[in-house]
């Protein structure tokens, strides 16, 4: 044991949660390995099933990454061909290796006013779908910044035509729960659906849940996740305990909490735009193609007119003890949740305003967004390139390459180049742009990106 006396505090912080925690299997409560006994953890997935209307639940201690593979993987065949909207989560591109899928790519709408990708078009979906055989469709809805496209329009298509629907709802586990929120992706009939109410909800980090409206899902789900490995065998109960009770108070208050929480986010919204150089946007655009929806608890600022990128103005937060969820080259980011309260708000309001002040006097930089370049040509599909051999060139003899690598610029993490495409010289200049500018290119093996991983053929 440690004579520190800090490890004897932190341990009477953390022994509740101790107490939880079970390394071994206990027979008696079953198992998330399996689904058809009447054990406590198959009466808890019911139970989660029951508060979103859905046929049946899959709780994850893994996270959403792991729900977005095993879904993949449940309603897509091997090999098969998936539509998917470009600015999936890495998770997407790491399910297509694991499932050996060939992705048809769609841009969502990008609006080069707000320098925001959007949600996906019906227009743009169909234009896509029609491209040839369709054996599954994976969609992001809600995006980071909390928009939602013709999300149910695609799905209706998509049933009409009999092609299984995932969705990537990590951030609208609370959507079901409140009525001045978008429509949920399991209200409107997706098959899978994925949440991370660790992000949203009250879940410890890592607790998530698959919903699943379509009942010929289950049976392959539980194959997969009893044959390949992805779900540890030692999973953690106090992040299912977590799990249950987040949900249940969703049950219990999430009208009240989250339409109190609404009513919190627009006041700093309405208060943040009267500040000199600030600008942001709400249910007034609306009316944008790739724009249907919005969940006003996420507040963007767009800081471009106070003199300092998005990046400067999240690091100067950074400094006052503040932390914003992420920042763009224009934009800062904010979640304002049922945890946040009015003196927070406030003591925001202020920091934000003496920091755009502090700016005002600088020369304003037109802080230019390049529109993402075009979706590349597909050479090997992503299994093909995670496994093929590979080798180190300078980016600028990249070009006409296939690409060894994926890399995203991050944030918000759309995925700029995949494993197996065809590179351009407009993607490399994009890339290099916004890395000079403050982003980080996830993805890339050089942290400097000066040199690009290439397949040997």
């Amino acid at each position: 044991m440690s004579n520190n006396p800090l490890f004897g505090q932190e341990l009477e912080f953390l022994r509740p949660a101790l107490q939880l925690d079970q390394s071994t299997s206990v027979v008696e409560l079953g198992s998330l390995f399996e689904w058809q006994d009447d054990k406590p953890l198959q009466r808890l997935k019911r139970q989660l099933a029951d508060a979103y209307d859905v046929f049946w639940s899959f709780p994850s201690t893994n996270g959403t990454t792991i729900l977005n593979i095993l879904a993949m993987l449940s309603a897509c065949p091997t090999g098969g061909n998936i539509l998917v909207n470009r600015d999936a989560h890495s998770s997407v591109t790491a399910a297509m290796i694991h499932s050996g899928t060939r992705p048809t790519y769609f841009l969502p709408e990008y609006d080069s006013e707000l320098g925001l990708f959007l949600g996906p078009t019906l227009a743009s979906f169909k234009k896509a779908f029609s491209n040839g055989p369709i054996d599954c469709v994976f969609l992001t809805s809600p995006n980071y910044f909390g928009i939602v496209g013709d999300l149910a329009e695609i799905v209706c298509l998509a049933r009409e035509c009999e092609v299984p629907v995932i969705v990537d709802a990590a951030h609208g586990p609370h959507f079901h729960f409140c009525r001045a929120l978008p429509e949920a992706a399991e209200d409107l009939g997706a098959d899978l659906i994925s949440q991370s109410t660790h992000k949203v909800g009250s879940a410890l980090s890592q607790g998530s849940l698959l919903l699943i409206n379509n009942e010929k899902f289950v049976a392959p789900l539980y194959e997969h996740v009893n044959d390949l490995g992805f779900v540890s065998t030692s999973f953690s109960y106090p992040i299912l305990a977590s799990l249950e009770l987040g949900v249940q108070q969703l049950v219990e208050e999430g009208e009240t909490i989250w339409s109190r929480t609404i009513e919190r986010a627009e006041a700093f919204r309405q208060s943040a735009v009267r500040i000199p150089g600030i600008t942001s946007f709400g249910h007034e655009q609306a009316w944008k193609l790739g724009f249907k929806a919005f969940d006003p608890t996420r507040v963007t600022l767009d800081v471009s007119g106070t003199g300092f990128t998005g990046f400067e103005f999240q690091q100067q937060l950074n400094q006052q003890w503040i932390y914003p969820e992420m920042a763009t080259l224009k934009h800062v980011l904010f979640l304002i949740t049922p945890g946040t309260s009015d003196r927070d708000i406030f003591a925001l309001l202020q920091t934000v305003r003496r920091m755009a002040e502090s700016g005002i006097g600088k020369a304003v930089r037109k802080t230019l967004v390049p529109i993402p370049p075009r979706i590349p040509d597909m050479g090997v599909t992503p299994r093909v390139a995670k496994f093929a051999r590979k080798h180190v060139v300078s980016i600028w003899e990249a070009p006409g390459r296939l690409s060894g690598e994926t890399v995203s610029a991050y944030p918000p993490g759309v995925p700029i180049i995949v494993a197996g495409e065809i590179i351009s010289t407009e993607t490399i200049e994009y890339l290099r742009y916004v890395k000079d500018n403050g982003a980080h290119l996830k993805g890339a093996s050089d942290p400097n990106f000066q040199t690009l991983k290439v397949l040997s053929y």
